[in-house]
This record gives C-alpha cells, structure tokens and sequence, in this order.
C-alpha cells in the first residue's frame, strides 16, 4: 500500500524530517512558498528511501484565499494517485500560520490522517520554534474533531426541525474517526433518526424497534459521558415507546383498525402543517375522517363500510343505496364517506347526527381536498385551508390531544 503526504513547508526543517522518517511516505506534496521550497532539499536530505516528490506553491503565504487555492491543488495532485483517503497524511507543522489554517481548511472533512509536530523545548523563551532533539509527534491533531462538533449542531438544528432523512444522510456519509464523545452521541441520535423517520411514514413497527435500540444507545452513552444533559430525553423517548406499544397492540401490529389510529393521523397531520407541507397535511387529515367512519360503521353495523350487504342497511335507506352502490356481481354494497355516516344516523350512532351538523364544513374540506394536486385537482391546499380543515376535523372526531416527537439539546 503506497502512502502519500502534504506537508506544509517553512520554518525549521527538523520538525519535518521527523514526519517524513516516521510516515514513510512514498509520495510527498509541498505546499510551499516562493521562499520555503528552497527548504525542501534539507527536509529530504537524511530520508532513507526519498519520495517521489511534487510541489504547489502560494503567491502569497500571508494571503488566506491564495493559500487556500494553492492547498485545494495538493489536495487535487493527492487525488490523482487513487488511493484511500486514510492513505493520505496531511501534515500542517511547517509554513506561515496561514498557510497551516489553509491546508486544514482545505482538508478538514475529509478522511484523511492528520500530524503536526510539536515540542515542550522551544526557543525564545517558549514562544518560538521547537528545539531540535525535543521534537514530538502528535498524530491525533485531526481538526476534524473541531468540525465535528459544527455537524453536530447542524444535526441538532435538523433533527429538531424533524429532518430525519438529512440528518441520517449526514451520518452515514461519515467515513472519518470522530471523538469517542461524538461517536457515542451520532450513535444513538442516528437510531432515533430512523426511528422518528418510520414513525412519519407509518412504519410503527420499524420505529418500534429503532426507538428501542435508540433508548438503549444513549443509556449507554449516558452511562460513559454522564454530564451530557439527556435525562429528560430518556423519560420522553419511553413516553414514546410505550405509546408505539400500546398503538401496535391495539391494532395487533397494524392489522386492524383502533380509534388510535385516527388520533395518529391527525398527529401526523399537525406535524405536517408545522413542517408547511399542507397538501400532504390535507390528505391525512381527511383519511382520519373517513378512518373515524370506518371505525364507527363497523362498531354499529358488524361490518366494514366497504362490503356491506343489503340486509345491513336501515330499511328506510336500503331501496335507494342498493340502486346507488349494490355491486351485482358481489351483491355487497361500497359506502363513500357521507353515505356512511347516513347509515350512521339512521342506525342510531351518534357521529352520524354530528357529521350532517357538521356537513357544510365537511363539503368544505372534501371541495379543498379534490381540488389538491394531490387528489384530483393541480391546485396547492393553503396554510390557512389546511388549518381549518385540521380544527373542523379534531372537533368533530373530538380528539384535539396532540404530542410531538422530542427534541434535542443543542
């Protein structure tokens, strides 16, 4: 396995004939300066096996933007030689400070290895250059730990804002070390990502399981960092859990229906509308009005809405609803959603009164739904159309309880 090196250039040469004696590589990248390349001979002169050697070299070391450029093009040469990343060693001890700040800037993110060489003996008092003899490698110098921390805010700021996709995107397109404090935190905020992602697109078992496994991650990392402040996270995520448990008991793992599950989608719903998708808001909040007539027909009827037989239709209904929906292939009837509630109110039940006190509203909200670009119109649903469908629907299923997923701690 070949290996290669960019090496910032300038200052001392010692510092950097130690890299070079300890990496070994077989291919070296200067970054350097008008004046610094004049160096590179000195850091080559005792190497046992000499690299190959190519240079880039800054107009200007003090200009941050030249030297940036001049340290994205080392960054190009290394990439020609179609080796892995972690092949790669960035060592950013030599050169004008900017030009250091340049090559990490310029690498910082990538999967690259990283040194600098340091010492405990410098000249000036201290404050100069490391003495020689006293020089000290420091091969865990990786600014990638500083930029981590970044991500990790972004991954807040996206997981609160309920953008599980990217927040796992990010992670998973990860292929560098991480600090074992950043590790073991990406670790359980990804398992909640999935588990947060299922629970939106009704894949309850799914988030079941990741939620779980989730729960048990950040115990653990609990228990290894226990000043991070996730207690509160913890009792919220079982909270969740044991609603998923009880949701998927209910429905015997999403076989039947259960009144749960309109309350769902109208949680659904309302995230939706927070995250502005109100199309899809509608969609939802509508399929939980015909969900609660479905459920209602068949506590009251003994049978689904979509396969009724005509002896279960109210005698002084049944004449007109066999013309209108009696199937006579099956001899079963299929009831669209007022129809149902029809039946409701003639057989009694309750909603079946409520729905044709709210019938103008309901005519309201199935006129906004098919004029949707997701029904059968091309026309957007409103933030505003979307809210009142939200509040017309929860009062007439009466279930205005909402909970939200839980939030991270920036």
């Amino acid at each position: 396995m070949k290996k290669a090196m960019i090496m910032s250039l300038g200052g001392s040469p010692e510092p950097l004939k130690k890299s070079v004696a300890q990496h070994q590589p077989d291919i070296l990248i200067f970054f350097a300066s008008h004046d610094s390349i004049l160096k590179a001979g000195e850091v080559l002169q005792d190497a046992v096996i000499r690299p190959k050697t190519e240079t880039e070299i800054t107009e200007n070391p003090n200009s941050l933007y030249e030297c940036y450029k001049a340290a994205k093009r080392c960054v190009d040469r290394a990439s020609r030689f179609d080796m892995p990343e972690q092949d790669i060693i960035i060592d950013y001890t030599g050169g004008t400070k900017v030009m250091s700040a340049a090559l990490l800037l310029a690498t910082a993110g990538r999967a690259f290895g990283f040194n600098y060489v340091g010492g405990d003996v410098r000249s000036k008092e201290g404050l100069g250059v490391v003495q020689n003899g006293h020089e000290q490698m420091y091969e865990d110098m990786n600014p990638w730990s500083a930029f981590a921390e970044e991500e990790r805010r972004q991954i807040v700021t996206l997981f609160n804002a309920r953008r599980y996709s990217a927040v796992i995107q990010i992670m998973e397109n990860y292929n560098r070390a991480l600090p074992p404090q950043i590790e073991s935190y990406f670790k359980f905020v990804r398992l909640l990502s999935y588990g947060f992602l299922y629970w939106d697109q009704f894949q309850h078992k799914k988030a079941y399981d990741c939620l779980r496994k989730g729960v048990d991650a950040l115990h653990q990392h609990l228990k290894n960092y226990p000043g991070d402040q996730y207690d509160q996270l913890e009792k919220e995520l079982q909270q969740h859990i044991e609603y998923l448990l009880n949701l998927l008991g209910k429905t015997n793992q999403m076989q039947n229906f259960d009144a749960i599950l309109i309350k769902e989608l109208i949680n659904n719903a309302r995230r939706r509308i927070q995250n502005k998708s109100f199309d899809d808001a509608a969609a939802r909040i509508y399929r939980a009005l015909e969900l609660y007539g479905q459920i209602c027909f068949e506590k009251t009827l003994g049978c689904a809405n979509d396969k009724v037989k005509p002896a279960k239709i109210p005698q002084e209904l049944r004449e007109e609803f066999i013309r209108k929906y009696r199937d006579p292939q099956t001899d079963m009837m299929k009831l669209p959603l007022q129809a149902t509630f029809t039946v409701l109110r003639a057989a009694g039940n309750e909603s079946g009164r409520r729905f044709f006190e709210y019938e103008k509203k309901i005519k309201d909200i199935q006129s906004s739904r098919n004029f949707s670009i997701l029904a059968h119109g091309i026309q957007p649903v409103s933030e505003h159309a979307a809210q009142s469908i939200l509040e017309t629907v929860t009062d007439f299923v009466q279930m205005k309880e909402f909970f939200d997923f839980p939030k991270l701690l920036g």
